[in-house]
């Protein structure tokens, strides 16, 4: 009985084994029938040459330049009168020369400001992305330690130099008097203070600059200060570094803090040692640093990465009317950017202080169309750039040029085109040369080139139909010795509005590749070479 049992069972898995042999080979046999379709990549490589950016618009005949001086800018005389008809070019105004030179100074302080606090917030991001959660239980065994006290040394001088600027330390010019017409205390003639090279400002110095506490005057109002290190600790030595400081460049802080004049870091007081009821290798986290929940975690993530947009967002409207006031610094004259007419000058002894412009022109002749510009793409538009216009309704093609691009960001959230929906935009006009064929309120589709030959790279870039992914790594099916292999590669940029990206390593113009999609998409495929696209 067991010899025909162990007989039955050799023969079930010789059978199995049959079977299997014999499913395997025919799967055998069907992929050797198979033959995939290969490119070279050299004919595959769609180059790269710069992106363009596309939106919409619709055409308009009441473009309009309008002129908003600042509350210190000083006019000193206007060319036109309402109702007068200029020409592109033609003067409007002019600023007093030294008025525009203190505008200047405070936004290019203003700027600098803004990108000290991006680096910091910047800094404070990637410490937040380092940090490792605990759970709801380890946190709240954790002992935070309080910040210890730290006692201010006694205030003294070495030469001319303060051991540390306080609200007591005096600056070393206040019996100066106004140079070149700016008066003491304004952005172009600030208090000036002198610390030893490892002084510190303290947090005391900078709330009462904030709140106007310390006993200083301005003409302008708000007072500017800077805090030097010089050589010899003498305010003739040479300058090692500054940093210029006013209310509108800063926010208050804690009073016992103190504040590094060279790297305008807080310092940090020295810690004692406090050792947590957890031990450090059950929480991953140094226990003088905050501790997160994964929740609060990613919280505090978010806020400091919308912080992070805002402070950017900044930064670019300060470079922006930087950039305005320097093309006008030099003889201080505004010209007209577009034709038309005066439709409106204000008093220059009083400029409107609700918002509304100074100067306005409207445009008298032509037609004109508004578009939109990613934040992103800011740095490659400019005025005089040459726009694409297509019109819905009859397909004819316009030419236009930029006459104009807004300041500030458009907040109307009108925006309709290819960029990034996250992105701020700014508004452009732009003149059509010949608007033969349109009419007023009809809608356009607007692409800017912005490509440039300096741009153009010799590198790869594939069609994203021919890179696949597999466990965060991206791969294409190469032709090796005549079969399929698959072959990982690093990629780069995306461009095309995600159509085409970049290959940086792994594969060369020589190498040929099959559509990584389909039965044929198999390792140890043949291959043969194709003359068309593989889809």
């Amino acid at each position: 009985m067991k010899k025909r049992i162990i007989t039955i069972v050799l023969v079930c898995i010789l059978a199995g084994g049959a079977v299997t042999g014999a499913v395997f080979g025919i799967k055998h046999y069907q992929k050797n029938k198979l033959v995939a379709d290969v490119m070279s990549v050299s004919s595959l490589n769609w180059g790269y040459w710069g992106d363009s950016m596309e939106s919409e618009g619709m055409v308009t005949n009441d473009a309009s330049q309008n002129v908003y001086p600042e509350s210190n800018q000083i006019i000193k005389e206007v060319y036109v009168e309402e109702g007068q008809e200029v020409k592109e070019g033609d003067p409007l105004m002019a600023y007093d020369v030294t008025s525009l030179q203190l505008s200047l100074e405070v936004k290019k302080l203003a700027v600098q400001s803004a990108n000290d606090k991006l680096a910091v917030t910047n800094k404070e991001l990637e410490r937040l992305k380092k940090t490792t959660p605990v759970s709801e239980n380890t946190q709240n065994q954790v002992t935070q330690p309080e910040e210890p006290a730290f006692t201010l040394p006694q205030l003294t001088q070495n030469n001319d130099a303060y051991n540390y600027i306080s609200p007591e330390a005096l600056p070393y010019n206040a019996s100066d008097a106004a140079q070149n017409g700016a008066a003491l205390g304004s952005a172009a003639n600030p208090y000036r203070y002198l610390c030893e090279e490892n002084g510190y400002v303290t947090g005391s110095f900078i709330n009462a600059l904030v709140n106007g506490e310390l006993p200083l005057d301005s003409a302008d109002g708000d007072i500017w200060v800077v805090l030097e290190i010089r050589e010899g600790n003498s305010k003739d030595g040479e300058l090692m570094s500054s940093w210029t400081m006013s209310p509108s460049t800063l926010a208050g802080c804690e009073e016992n803090t103190r504040w590094d004049i060279m790297t305008k870091q807080q310092i940090q007081n020295e810690e004692t040692q406090i050792q947590p009821d957890v031990q450090p290798e059950q929480t991953q986290n140094n226990a003088s640093e905050t501790v997160y929940t994964k929740e609060e975690l990613d919280k505090a993530i978010q806020d400091k990465e919308r912080e992070l947009k805002k402070l950017d967002l900044d930064k670019r409207k300060a470079e922006l009317e930087l950039k305005d006031l320097e093309e006008s610094a030099t003889d201080g004259v505004v010209h007209a950017k577009i034709n038309g007419v005066v439709k409106k000058v204000g008093d220059p002894k009083n400029l409107p202080n609700d918002g509304s412009a100074f100067l306005t022109v409207s445009g008298s002749e032509g037609l004109y169309v508004k578009g939109d510009i990613s934040e992103l793409m800011l740095d490659k538009v400019k005025v005089g750039q040459t726009v694409t216009a297509t019109s819905w309704q009859s397909g004819m093609t316009f030419t236009a040029q930029i006459t104009e691009i807004d300041t500030y960001p458009d907040d109307s959230n009108s925006y309709y085109g290819d960029g990034n929906p996250n992105a701020s935009y700014y508004a452009y006009m732009a003149y059509i040369d010949d608007p033969t064929g349109l009419t007023n309120g009809e809608y356009l589709s607007l692409t800017i080139d912005t490509s440039d030959e300096e741009m153009a790279s010799s590198g790869i870039y594939l069609e994203t139909a021919y890179v696949r992914q597999e466990d965060g790594r991206y791969y294409v099916m190469k032709d090796e010795d005549g079969v399929l292999k698959k072959q990982y590669v690093t990629t780069g940029k995306i461009i095309s509005g995600g159509s085409g990206i970049e290959i940086t390593s792994g594969l060369s113009e020589d190498d040929s590749i099959a559509f990584p999609y389909g039965k044929t998409a198999q390792e140890g495929v043949k291959t043969q070479p194709s003359d068309g696209m593989m889809y």
